[in-house]
């Protein structure tokens, strides 16, 4: 890496850092201390939410890394050039060519060296991005790489992998949390006898070690429909949840660990139960309403008094937010629209978009504040960049809570607001009861 391209990734990762502060509401980080890499390193991850994943893992790893990244991006030569110069090696797979049989010996030898020489890889293993929280099978490539460089290019060195696994609380929207989870590191050496008896088996077999390791680190819902199932239980227990000293992953987890003792406990009683809820939030959404409102609406938690008070005085403010953050964040947005693409490339674009935007504008900004007011003031609008921005975002939420509760409040009888209130509480006791006789009969 020349020295150019050194201080090219330096500013690129100073500006991923900002712009995830800003995109997300919180960021959790557990065991970051195993980011600290022992040597060269492949580090995985799953890979729920296309190139917003590399972006997250290059924010938070504090040395430089290359990317293996899919053939389909490097099809313009320009983009191509652009992507091979930050940090990019190519990678084909059969999603892109159709090719049942693929040759990546020039990237698994360029992968190679760069670990050799001292390098780190990232490799989203799962190899396709879904915007799921279900893992799917793990590629075998990054094992290939690994015992490709330390019987070759690295022999007698060490290299590692480590796994990350990356929880999206949503992953197409802004605003909402973000769980990163650092494993242990992983050294090849430790598999290379059985490597040099058994090539393949010790590859297959590490895949699958890696497979079990990442499932541990990820939020691993068993299929679609449990994993819509799922982030409808944390809309119905929002307004009790939301008082809660509590992550929304550690809430995904107990919920999926109830769920599955009630299927395979009482399995009739979990079908009628779901079959009940189901048809309750068909109901809410024939009528346009929000399940986590309404959850606020019925448990007494919902904040009216703040939202009013937020948006009457806080839009002023709002105001300036918006007109300070207009080309980073408004333009992006735009342009995500105008392109309608797959909703999976919705946070891509967002948030490339505003790395690439968000030195101009600011920089922009920042002259022109200091040329016609003061620098004083120049520096004050500077400091108040990431407040501004989080708080143009929640004071959007705050606008899109009051629609859906006004929205209840206004266009229902009493009949019809009884009536879901009563098929609320209905789909509440019977889980809670369960819960109780699923604890029971465990005890």
């Amino acid at each position: 890496m020349s020295r150019l391209q050194s201080f090219i990734y330096f500013i690129l990762r100073s500006l991923a850092q900002f712009v995830l502060l800003t995109y997300f509401r919180k960021v959790y980080v557990k065991n970051k201390e195993n980011f600290k890499l022992k040597g060269p390193t492949i580090v995985v991850s799953n890979h729920p939410n296309t190139l917003i994943d590399p972006v997250i893992i290059a924010a938070y790893l504090n040395e430089p890394i290359f990317f293996l990244a899919n053939a389909s991006l490097f099809k313009n030569p320009l983009i191509a050039k652009i992507l091979r110069y930050l940090y990019c090696i190519e990678i084909k797979r059969f999603e892109d060519t159709g090719v049942k049989t693929l040759d990546n010996s020039a990237a698994f030898d360029q992968s190679s060296k760069h670990l050799a020489s001292g390098g780190n890889i990232y490799i989203a293993v799962e190899g396709t991005s879904y915007m799921e929280r279900v893992l799917r099978p793990l590629k075998t490539g990054f094992a290939r790489i690994g015992f490709q460089a330390i019987t070759g290019h690295a022999m007698g060195k060490e290299v590692f992998i480590l796994p990350i696994g990356l929880n999206y609380e949503k992953h197409d929207k802004h605003g909402f949390d973000l769980e990163v989870i650092v494993g242990e590191s992983i050294p090849f050496s430790q598999y290379l006898v059985d490597y040099e008896n058994n090539n393949q088996k010790t590859i297959k077999d590490l895949t699958a070690e890696l497979q079990s390791v990442l499932g541990s680190l990820v939020i691993h819902t068993t299929d679609l429909d449990e994993e819509a199932l799922l982030l409808d239980i944390e809309s119905l227990f929002y307004g009790k949840i939301n008082q809660q000293e509590t992550t929304v992953f550690d809430t995904h987890r107990s919920t999926l660990e109830h769920i599955r003792k009630w299927e395979d406990a009482r399995g009739i009683s979990f079908l009628l139960w779901k079959k009940t809820f189901t048809g309750f939030t068909k109901l809410l959404s024939e009528f346009k309403l929000s399940l986590k409102i309404q959850s606020q609406i019925y448990n007494n938690t919902f904040p009216l008094k703040e939202k009013i008070l937020l948006a009457f005085f806080g839009f002023p403010f709002y105001v300036y937010s918006l007109l300070n953050h207009f080309i980073a964040i408004w333009i992006p947005r735009w342009i995500k629209k105008k392109l309608n693409l797959y909703v999976g490339y919705n946070s891509t674009v967002k948030i490339l978009a505003a790395i690439v935007l968000a030195p101009i504008a600011y920089s922009f900004q920042f002259f022109l504040t200091l040329k016609y007011i003061s620098l004083n003031l120049a520096f004050i609008n500077v400091l108040l960049l990431p407040p501004s921005a989080w708080f143009l975002f929640k004071y959007e939420k705050n606008i899109h809570d009051l629609v859906y509760y006004y929205r209840w409040k206004r266009n229902f009888n009493k009949k019809i607001k009884r009536h879901l209130e009563s098929r609320f509480n209905e789909v509440v006791e019977i889980w809670y009861e369960e819960a109780e006789i699923i604890k029971t009969s465990l005890d």
